[in-house]
Order: C-alpha cells, then structure tokens, then sequence
C-alpha cells in the first residue's frame, strides 16, 4: 500500500481551511493531516505532524506566509511548499518572492463566490501538483494504485569489472540543418533572436538564467512563463531588479529591442511578428495551447514565420509537453539551436523532457550553466 501524501493547510481564514480541507480531501491519494490559522502555530505542529507538503497562505497575522518559508526553507527543507494567494499586485509581488525562496509553485484563490465553484477551480489546480510531488517522492502518481512485485533473489556477488576508460565530453557540435534549412548558430552563425519556456519552478529558474548571462546581449529576448494575469508584471519587475537585464511584461505592439526581454503577458498568448523589418509582439485571447495561455508553442510557432534569422531556444524546468512542438516546429526550418535543463536540476522535469525525447535537444544543461552558454553562443 502507498503511502497517501500527508497535507497541512495554512490559512488564517476558517472558510478557507475548510475549502482546501475539501479539496484535498476530494484528490485521491491526498491525506489532509493538520491545519493552522498562521505560521506560527503550523510551526509548532510540525513537532507532531509530519506532512509532505504545506499550501500555505501568503497573508497571515502572527506570521505570514513569506516568514513561514523562510523558516521552512531553513529548518524542514524536505517539505514541500505551494503558496497560495489572492490575485492582487501586493500578493503577486510576495508569491514572486516565494517561489525564489523555495516554494515549488503557487495556486490562486479563485474568485467565485460560490464555494463549489472556487474548489472546483482549486482541485484542478492543485490536482496536478499533487500529482508531481508523489512522482518525486518515487510513489505511485496521484490517483493510480501501485503494483509492488516480488522481490528476487540477489544475484551471486562477482568481481566488479575494471570501469571502462572515460572518454572527454564531446564539444557541444550544432545539429545538422534540415534539408533546405539553415545550420543552427555556432561559432560561425551567431542567433539573431533568443527564445525561452519555463513553467513550474521557472521563476527562480529565470533569475538564475538572466544573471548568468555575460555582458548585455545584442539581440532580443522573448519569456514565456506559464502564469496567470497580474503575477507577470510582478515577476517582470522582480527579473529587472535581480538580473540586470531590462524585463517588461508584454504590451500589445511592443518592440523586440536588443538586450531586452519582453515576458508574455499572463493570459495572453504573445506572438511575433515583423513587420518592415521591425520585430514587435501582439498579444491574442486565443483558445488555451496545452493547457496553457500564454504558451511556448505559440511563441516559438510565430516566431517560424516571422523570424528569419538563427534563433537560440532554451527549454527550462516545467510540468508537460509544452515548448516541444513549438521546437520542432524550428528545427523543420534548420534555424534554431535547443538547449534544455537537465533533469537533476528541474523543479519538474517535464517540458525539457518532452524535447529531450523528441531529440530535438542540442545541449542539456545544468541550470547554473546555461546563462553562460547563452553568452558562448550569442557573443
């Protein structure tokens, strides 16, 4: 039998306990095991409680949400963290704080005044969370029973056979072009435009990226973070304090400036376009794309038919396929170079995952290396 995920629910609001109680009692797999109304008190339970992952308020009196992480990031880092917040500046502001202190994600308090409705909203939300924590606890996923086979019998112990000679890494060598295409930017191709996905654990994973970069770059950047509205002007403000390079939410119109990152606005896909000559982004309520809007497929797609230069596309840390189909799409026209995170340094090992199998991949990455790579390859 596996073990249920045990859950503390961390609001100051009794509706509010009550609500996340219900929802997490609703997913299969999920344990509800304590609540407390701050941070304080959860604090003090934990010397009982042993619960695998906290949803934990932002706003609390005694002690809030912010405070609450930081003592959980120092004391119990083997919890999981998944804030969750209300939808204004002041909230996305501190949630954008968070997930770089350590929480895994966020999930907003819906605005449905109808109680069904709102754990509705939630349980999709926090459905799949729930469901990436247990993989990574190496359990069977949310909602599945696990099959536990007999063990067998250990093997005679041999002799370890003499480890093979280790050969040097390979140079990162560019993908051949496909037919008709152009060959991916290297030491004699610089890319003309940089392209980046992220989702769960992006963030974080950004600010690093960004900061990692050597000197200002002399070509466009544009983000797609899997986020909803209000919580990307925030985290456009956060990766411009942090990282140096100039970073604004998308507006509709807006130039793609050199040594400039334009992030997608939350639930607006952004696409390019190029009109005289001149890269700008449009912004569009168009159906959701994996799930998603905005998505990296629909950037990346656009960027196919306006873009006609070498493009560098980096795939980091997020749940699900998205960002794969728009890679392939580049790599049909030979014009991109992919790097990807490495599975050990995800938050969710899911996006780059997808074009990892695809083998549409370049370079898998570190996500301590890859603002420098980014540096190799665009200077």
């Amino acid at each position: 039998m596996v073990k249920k995920l045990q859950v503390m629910v961390v609001d100051d609001t009794i509706t509010y306990r009550m609500i996340l109680k219900r929802v997490v009692e609703r997913i299969p797999g999920a344990f509800m095991c304590a609540t407390a109304p701050n941070g304080k008190i959860a604090l003090a339970k934990l010397a009982i409680e042993k619960p695998d992952v906290i949803l934990l308020d932002v706003e609390m009196p005694e002690m809030d949400g912010i405070s609450t992480l930081t003592e959980l990031s120092k004391n119990h880092p083997h919890i999981t963290v998944v804030m969750v917040s209300g939808t204004s500046r002041s909230n996305a502001n501190i949630v954008m704080e968070c997930l770089n202190l350590g929480a895994m994600d966020f999930v907003t308090k819906p605005l449905e005044s109808d109680a069904n409705l709102a754990m509705t909203a939630l349980s999709k939300a926090i459905t799949p969370i729930f469901e990436e924590i247990s993989r990574k606890r190496h359990r069977a996923p949310i909602g599945h029973a696990a099959v536990t086979a007999p063990k067998a019998a250990p093997p005679p112990r041999r002799p370890a056979p003499p480890p093979p000679p280790r050969r040097p890494a390979p140079a990162a060598a560019p993908r051949p072009a496909a037919a008709g295409g152009r060959p991916a930017p290297g030491k004699k191709q610089k890319p003309g435009l940089l392209l980046i996905g992220s989702s769960t654990g992006g963030p974080a994973a950004l600010t690093q990226v960004l900061k990692g970069i050597v000197g200002r770059l002399s070509i466009p950047i544009l983000i797609v973070q899997h986020m909803p509205p209000v919580f990307t002007a925030s985290l456009a403000s956060q990766l411009s304090r942090s990282t140096g390079v100039k970073v604004s939410e998308a507006s509709e119109g807006q130039q793609a400036l050199p040594g400039e990152a334009i992030l997608a606005m939350g639930g607006k896909h952004m696409i390019l376009k190029q009109t005289n000559g001149a890269l700008s982004v449009s912004l569009n309520d168009a159906a959701k794309v994996n799930e998603c809007r905005p998505a990296v497929d629909v950037l990346f797609m656009s960027a196919v038919a306006a873009f006609q230069g070498s493009i560098l596309s980096v795939i980091l840390t997020g749940m699900g396929r998205d960002g794969s189909n728009g890679v392939d799409a580049l790599k049909r026209t030979g014009n991109t170079y992919c790097i990807t995170q490495t599975k050990e340094t995800c938050v969710v090992y899911g996006m780059p995952r997808a074009v990892d199998e695809m083998q549409l991949s370049d370079e898998s990455l570190p996500l301590s290396e890859i603002g420098k790579r980014i540096s190799d390859l665009c200077h």
